[in-house]
């Protein structure tokens, strides 16, 4: 079997030239809720949402769980209501999660 090789357009900066661009890709929308934050940002219901990671709290999605006290593995062994206390304090599922998170859009704030 021969190598397969992918070439990608060129892209210029300048202005004057034709550019070629990538079609973006539709951003995933929340329909159904974190089970930490609550916040409508999964785009599948939490039950098939395997190892998604919420962008506003950055809870990672554990199926396995089948507790709210159970340790999360994919969590570091944080069970979930300790990580939904923890977003009621500091605003991410973790300290160490700080950093990655951001503040929920209006579409995604529950009603």
């Amino acid at each position: 079997m021969g190598d397969k090789f992918i070439y990608l357009p060129q892209i210029t900066n300048n202005s004057d030239e034709k550019k070629t661009s990538f079609p973006e890709e539709e951003p995933l929308r929340g329909k159904y809720p974190c089970p930490c934050c609550h916040n409508i940002t999964f785009p599948v219901p939490p039950e098939e949402a395997v190892a998604y990671i919420c962008p506003v709290c950055f809870w990672e999605n554990d199926v396995f769980i089948s507790d709210a006290n159970e340790a999360s593995d994919e969590n570091h062994g944080m069970t979930l209501n300790e990580a939904r206390e923890n977003y009621r304090k500091i605003g991410a599922c973790s300290p160490d999660m700080l950093r990655h998170v951001r503040k929920p859009q209006p579409e995604e704030i529950p009603k």
